[in-house]
């Protein structure tokens, strides 16, 4: 080995102290501390963010173009999902067996007079999620055992979880029916929702 290709050699090992052989088609993991991220959408958002501007020249990702928006002008996911746009893996763990969707309706009266009611969509909650994202630590699974108020979803509490983070947002108001979709005096019965 000469001179040059040691320098080389320390240069690319910088660090290696422990005396361990040095394996060259072994690749090295980087490893964040999870103080210095909030969560791990917050990673991988700046991960994609900072490889599409390195790879495009701008801060913008073009792939999410095509998609279809909602009235924010942010990719509406549902939307994607059911037009065939998009169909996710259930996992990057090739192993894990998919679930259909659990499919039932949830109607939840509004406590405002002049407010829709709520049908909440189990089914493209868990084409997502697994049952123990909500159950049991954010919603309580029996009828009744959950005091939902809107002030406390905008703090981040009940649906505020996600939305407003991961989902889409409750602004501007056009997203309010979204979820508010059955009209006071109207019953989940009477209805057909597709």
């Amino acid at each position: 080995m000469s001179g040059a290709d040691i320098e080389r050699f320390a240069k690319q090992e910088v660090g290696n102290l422990s005396g361990e052989e040095i394996d060259p088609q072994k690749k090295k993991i980087e490893t964040l501390d999870p103080k210095e991220i909030q969560s791990y959408y917050d990673k991988f958002n700046k991960s994609v963010a900072g490889r599409t501007s390195f790879q495009t020249g701008t801060k913008d990702i073009v792939a999410l173009d095509v998609m279809p928006k909602d009235t924010s002008g942010e990719v509406n996911w549902t939307a994607a999902v059911t037009m065939g746009i998009i169909d996710p893996a259930p996992s990057i763990d090739m192993d894990v067996i998919d679930e259909p969707p659990f499919e039932l309706n949830i109607f939840i009266e509004a406590k405002v007079p002049l407010m829709a009611n709520v049908l909440f969509p189990h089914s493209i909650h868990t084409y997502w999620l697994k049952c123990s994202n909500c159950h049991p630590g954010i919603f309580l699974p029996q009828v009744g055992a959950n005091d939902i108020k809107m002030s406390e979803i905008f703090e981040g509490k009940w649906c505020g979880r996600c939305h407003g983070k991961v989902a889409f947002t409750f602004w501007p108001r056009a997203n309010c029916v979204r979820c508010h979709i059955i009209p006071k005096g109207q019953s989940l019965s009477k209805e057909h929702w597709q």
